[in-house]
């Protein structure tokens, strides 16, 4: 059970919403096609356009279906858990089939179809009708199978630490998919542990508990290192029984984000990862980083050589300044920005590196002398940054991530101050967007380790979103 039961249950749930969706149209389509004949001659005017025939509509359905399973899977709708949120569940339902609606709406409008937008709507209503009520059935079924009438998977944990009781507690939680513990079986010979109920003996007695009891599963929880002597015993008595049996990972003293078992051709690999390791959802961050990092230098050509031409105008040097930064692992790339300072700042900022306003290996000042007049307004707007969209188009940046460190600061760094190379670095980030050189540095590395371990897709909407109004207000800069 667990991650295959999980990768099994998600699959049969994504191919019945992609049904459910299909049957959310036509029955859309045909409550559209009875609002002609119920509604009054000048209301039914506002149903305009008028329905073109079920078939006409099949690709622009279709483009939508595709649309709406690339955006559900990447908010997490269909992410390999045992168990989430019901709430939640149909929050991203919802969100989804909203998408799904502004996405078809988009798309008519751009494309000016003859799409009624009764129908868009009715479309959107009942896809998140269907999916919410086979999720709710789902939810029912699963509290029927937590009945004793029905079939269950017994458990036998072996362990009596406090740490096995804790794995006891955390599948008893899942007794709506049948899951049951038998009891607790001691590592070390009997009467070493602690005499609970639901103590069934010593590894020794493994073989008796199953002869006399149903028993599905083993797991073996081990609290300190000196447990894994009696894995073995227990490996070759499941063997010998058939039984299945699972091992608790967390006994590692390394406490890590992310567990998995890989396999290079027939060894077992035990994975330990503190990133984000999810990769349809890393790839869809790739596609929107190319996409939008084109757009954007696209759109802002004109005024990016508008601005190229008034920094070479101002003052002597290039208008485009290169910078060597550490990226993804320390991989060193070389940063793009236009401009700010006089020619040769670098060499001279030993001079007022005393007058630093930020405390750590970087160097903040609110007015550095070296900043030309033209550079302190590209700052204060961040117009300054906007070459760094061809680093993101080239791969050595995202367009959300921990800002790009200098090798020499990285240098300076604590050990867990490193973690936030783990992942590329972006134009913007939660420290772009809470306050940016108005956090202390030890702060800033925290915020950077945060985003690491709870990102998402819609983490990146939410300071993208958030990063528009302090570049307005050019909240935090210097």
């Amino acid at each position: 059970m667990f991650r295959e039961h999980a990768r099994l249950f998600t699959l049969v749930q994504f191919c019945t919403d992609i049904a459910l969706t299909i049957l959310a149209f036509a029955v859309a389509y045909a409550t559209r096609l009875h609002m002609d004949h119920l509604v009054p001659e000048p209301v039914g005017r506002l149903l305009n356009p008028e329905l073109l025939s079920l078939r006409e509509y099949a690709w622009l359905v279709s483009i939508g279906i595709v649309w709406w399973a690339i955006v559900a899977k990447a908010l997490g709708l269909y992410r390999l858990t045992i168990k989430r949120s019901g709430w939640e569940k149909l929050g991203i339902v919802v969100a989804s089939a909203s998408l799904l609606g502004l996405f078809l709406g988009f798309l008519s409008f751009a494309l000016k179809l003859v799409m009624s937008r009764p129908l868009i709507a009715l479309f959107v209503f009942y896809q998140a009708a269907f999916l919410c009520g086979a999720r709710a059935a789902v939810a029912l079924h699963g509290r029927s199978r937590s009945h004793p009438s029905r079939v269950r998977r017994n458990i036998l944990i072996v362990g009596t630490s406090p740490k096995a009781h804790e794995m006891g507690e955390l599948i008893s939680r899942y007794s709506d998919w049948g899951l049951r513990i038998l009891g607790y079986v001691e590592v070390g010979p009997a009467g070493n542990g602690a005499v609970t109920r639901d103590l069934l003996g010593s590894i020794a007695d493994i073989p008796t508990i199953i002869e006399e009891n149903v028993v599905d599963e083993i797991i073996f929880v081990g609290s300190e290192p000196r447990d894994l002597e009696g894995l073995d015993d227990v490996l070759a008595i499941c063997k010998e029984q058939g039984v299945k049996t699972r091992v608790a990972a967390d006994f590692f003293p390394v406490k890590v984000s992310h567990v998995s078992m890989e396999f290079l051709e027939n060894v077992p690999i035990i994975t330990f990862s503190a990133t984000p390791d999810h990769a349809f959802a890393l790839l869809v961050k790739r596609l929107v980083d190319i996409v939008g990092s084109a757009l954007a230098l696209v759109v802002s050509s004109p005024l990016m050589l508008f601005i190229a031409a008034l920094v070479k105008l101002t003052s002597r040097g290039p208008a485009i300044y290169r910078q060597v930064r550490c990226g993804l692992y320390g991989r060193r790339f070389v940063l793009y920005k236009f401009r700010s300072m006089c020619e040769g700042a670098e060499d001279v900022l030993w001079e007022i590196k005393h007058l630093n306003e930020m405390d750590g290996p970087v160097f903040k000042m609110r007015n550095d002398p070296r900043v030309t007049p033209l550079g302190r307004i590209l700052r204060k707007s961040s117009l300054d940054e906007w070459p760094q969209f061809w680093n993101v188009l080239k791969g050595d940046m995202s367009l959300v991530g921990p800002r790009a460190p200098l090798p020499e600061e990285v240098k300076e760094y604590s050990r867990w101050q490193r973690r936030r190379l783990s992942v590329k670095p972006g134009i913007t980030c939660l420290w772009q967007v809470s306050g940016r050189n108005e956090i202390d540095f030890q702060e800033w590395m925290k915020l950077d380790l945060f985003y690491i371990d709870n990102w998402s897709l819609l983490l990146d909407l939410k300071i993208l979103l958030r990063t528009f109004p302090v570049v307005l207000m050019g909240k935090g800069s210097r």
